[in-house]
């Protein structure tokens, strides 16, 4: 038996001996914050298949949150960039090596804060909706080595304004800039004819004067949006000040709030939306609206102090056309809110007695509302200087 078993682990033993050595992608790339806000990637190779920011980057001694990272370095010696799951929430700014020649599928998708892409010289490929949903992406220019676009590269990327296609590129797939409503400029530099078939009630394309929504090889496309007006219903206010009448189809229009009415104080605006037959908190006309009538929300709504060291707020939002079932008050001595402290009531009208404030000092006060009670209170208004009794 002895001998048995000997032989059976010399065989094993050769056999691991004589296997290749497996060196995984990310033992070769390297993970590095500097300044706190810029992350650089280093290194040979690949990045690896799933790459976790928290597994990388955080550790006992350096504690860094994703949120802080606003640009990405890429450098040379990284050829191909895998699915990513970094959860950078606040990346701005890509910038990308020459040695890179693919981006995978879904590799920065949904990076909502994602403005600005620098491309390295020698990309071949970008995957399928490698950049999808960027909603703050605003242009892109390949390079002219890029042969291969995948379908939905960059779909959904409402702010996305301009793309210039490469020379070398040997597909085009009308997905690529599906829900783009704010597309305005398409150079295609490529030999390929160039498909634009979206929105086509609320875009006009043109190469030179001639209206199409083929750019063909060479040329370069440009788009004007419908004019669409704009309804304001300012429920019993009036306005004190310029609203805007009308925006073009893919424009982003904030909205003013230079309404007033009498015994009442503004809290916003609000949209129906028609599909729940329900009404939502609005700030701006975002791009890819086809249609836009608001709302004026209003308040009844007082703080006053009558005791020592109390103040007391009373709102009502009961002839709100938005209904916000939960409210909170925050007040501080601070005009610019610093060290607040934050009451909730969670009614639709009601009284909020404060206590314990410093008599005759100065405070300020600011109500919010919300519909939806996991959300956090963003919106804070009508704020209020108020000296407490003494």
């Amino acid at each position: 038996m002895k001998k048995i078993e000997i032989v059976v682990l010399s065989i094993v033993f050769f056999v691991l001996c004589a296997a290749p050595s497996v060196s995984c992608a990310e033992d070769t790339v390297h993970y590095e914050v500097i300044g706190g806000d810029t992350l650089v990637i280093s290194g040979t190779g690949e990045t690896g298949s799933i790459v976790d920011f928290n597994d990388k980057i955080r550790n006992k001694k350096e504690k860094v949150k994703e949120s802080n990272i606003r640009t990405l370095i890429i450098k040379e010696g990284i050829t191909k960039i895998s699915t990513q799951r970094m959860g950078l929430s606040h990346l701005e700014r890509i910038v990308f090596p020459d040695s890179l020649v693919e981006i995978e599928d879904y590799a920065f998708s949904s990076n909502n804060c994602l403005e600005e892409i620098v491309f390295g010289r020698n990309l071949k490929k970008v995957g399928y909706s490698a950049f999808a949903r960027c909603d703050n992406l605003r242009q892109i220019v390949l390079p002219h080595s890029v042969t291969e676009i995948g379908s939905r590269a960059f779909q959904s990327c409402p702010r996305l304004k301009k793309i210039v296609l490469p020379a070398s590129l040997r597909n085009w797939n009308v997905n690529m800039v599906k829900n783009c409503p704010a597309l305005r400029e398409v150079v295609n530099n490529s030999q390929l004819l160039c498909k634009i078939p979206w929105y086509k009630k609320y875009v006009t394309w043109k190469v030179g004067k001639k209206k199409t929504r083929v750019i063909p090889p060479g040329k370069t496309g440009k788009s004007v949006g419908k004019k669409i007006p704009i309804q304001f219903d300012l429920m019993d206010g009036k306005a004190v000040g310029k609203l805007p009448k009308s925006y073009r189809f893919g424009e982003e229009v904030k909205l003013p709030n230079c309404v007033k009415r009498e015994g009442y104080v503004f809290m916003g605006w609000s949209s129906m939306c028609w599909s729940l037959s329900t009404y939502d908190s609005i700030t701006k006309v975002e791009p890819g609206q086809k249609k836009a009538k608001f709302y004026a929300t209003w308040y009844k709504y007082k703080v006053e102090s009558k005791k020592r060291g109390t103040a007391t707020v009373t709102f009502d939002s009961t002839e709100a056309v938005l209904i916000f079932w939960d409210h909170a008050v925050r007040y501080s001595m601070n005009k610019n809110m610093k060290d607040r402290e934050i009451v909730y009531c969670n009614k639709r009208k009601g009284k909020v007695t404060i206590r314990n404030l410093w008599p005759g000092r100065t405070y300020y006060f600011q109500i919010s509302g919300k519909i939806d009670g996991d959300l956090p209170y963003k919106k804070w208004k009508a704020k209020r200087k108020v000296a407490i009794c003494i």
